[in-house]
């Protein structure tokens, strides 16, 4: 199952601006939900968004479902499906080729063509401007069944603006047979990681692939330091801590060290570099785990291990979730159709997350039945995206991340002062905070 593309969003969680990708399913590139576009297209015998009597701007009661175009076989079909099933209303599923992202944002804007739409990347001013339909009717009493690392990306002010569709949790792969011959633990501590690199390496062989670009990985990094990208509060970032710095240095240390590939012809979101053998551990998502799978026989996975002395292990969650648009001339109608499929359809959820590749379905109920999650490796990524997951607050804007990325461009690319670049970062992102 190959994507001709990938979703792109910065360092991953659901925050609402660029970050990393989060799915081996997306087919396209996705900028944010405030991404602006033209025109609406699709396929797979649909209107391209505009439906014909019914959804947002026909009237009849009918509802307008949307979809990026996954690169999965068999997704199509099956959202097909899913809607065919339901019948309270005629459901229109819109496979929509493309830039997602802005034909999401100008229909949302214009308010025609749809009432029911998946999004990564929920925005705070998307919401406060109307576009969004609060859903804290449906998730209220049901949320304590979902992961929560899912719900903080769906929630801003108190109020719940989608349902978690499918959990994408992002970990370290390494191979088993290198880690018993070198006679190396499964690293639980930076310094692990660290040292294990540099046993790992050795002739073309790198012991650790990190990202080219790093982004990621610091995202994820900020948790297993003993920060937040944000105070609870949400009104000040909080990833700069002595944890954070020390992990850098370990980065830059690693690098020095030449036990780090940097520089490899896929980036982190394709395990190519792990799978042939130019790096012993790689960071990763779930979504490789198939693919890895067929090509090794001696996969493990871990996940981001404690940095520093207030560190713990932490899992980043990605996700995709369903909203229902604001201006929709069906917003009860629509949410019917979001409660019935994404809470109430567990088989479906199921089917969704685990038939056409491999991911883990929010409801932690529903990951705990699935056969795929009740053993191995996949039991492994479902376990540390329930106990150890973690994702960031949509409030974490692209003007409050820019500072951040910036800063961490400057230690692990140009060599700078962690400590001093991060303390310069932390002043940008709560003057952004504060707009």
């Amino acid at each position: 199952m190959r994507d001709a593309g990938r979703l792109r969003r910065g360092p991953v969680d659901g925050a609402g601006i660029s970050r990393a990708p989060l799915s081996r399913r997306s087919a396209l590139g996705l900028a944010g939900a405030s991404a602006m576009g033209i025109g609406l297209a699709a396929c797979g015998g649909n209107t391209g968004g505009l439906t014909k009597g019914g959804g947002s701007d026909g009237g009849g009661g009918g509802i307008s479902q949307w979809y990026h175009q996954y690169g999965e076989d068999g997704t199509q079909d099956a959202a097909k499906k899913y809607a065919a099933a339901y019948d309270k209303n005629d459901v229109t599923v819109n496979w929509v080729m493309g830039d997602y992202a802005a034909k999401l944002s100008t229909s949302l804007l214009s308010g025609n063509g749809v009432d029911v739409f998946e999004n990564n990347a929920i925005a705070v001013d998307q919401a406060k401007q109307g576009r969004y339909a609060d859903l804290s009717s449906i998730m209220e009493p049901v949320k304590d069944q979902f992961n929560p690392a899912s719900l903080n990306t769906v929630t801003i002010d108190g109020k719940i603006w989608g349902v978690p569709m499918i959990l994408d949790p992002q970990h370290f792969y390494y191979r088993k047979s290198m880690f018993e011959k070198a006679g190396i633990e499964v690293p639980k501590t930076m310094d692990d990681l660290v040292d294990a690199a540099k046993e790992l390496t050795g002739g073309k062989q790198k012991g650790l692939f990190l990202g080219n670009n790093f982004d990621a990985i610091c995202w994820t990094m900020i948790w297993a330091a003993g920060g937040s990208p944000m105070n609870e509060a949400r009104d000040a970032v909080g990833y700069n801590t002595p944890g954070m710095v020390e992990g850098l240095t370990q980065i830059q240390q690693m690098k020095s060290d030449k036990s780090l590939l940097t520089g490899a012809p896929s980036d982190w979101t394709d395990p190519a570099a792990f799978s042939t053998g130019l790096s012993a551990i790689t960071w990763g998502g779930c979504w490789a785990l198939p693919q890895l799978e067929d090509a090794l026989d001696d996969v493990g996975v871990f996940p981001h291990p404690a940095v520093g002395s207030d560190g713990k292990q932490v899992a980043m969650v990605g996700s995709w979730n369903e909203q229902v648009a604001g201006a929709s001339k069906n917003i009860e109608a629509a949410t019917a159709f979001v409660k019935w499929l994404w809470i109430d359809q567990t088989d479906d959820q199921t089917d969704w997350a685990l038939s056409y590749g491999f991911h883990i379905p929010p409801i932690t109920s529903v990951a705990d039945k699935a056969e795929a999650l009740k053993s191995g490796n996949g039991l492994e990524i479902a376990t540390m995206a329930k106990e150890m997951g973690v994702s960031g607050p949509p409030e974490w804007t692209g003007a409050v991340n820019t500072p951040f990325t910036d800063a961490i461009s400057n230690i692990l690319k140009k060599g700078a002062d962690p400590e001093a670049e991060l303390s310069a970062a932390e002043e940008a992102s709560n003057k952004a905070v504060a707009k």
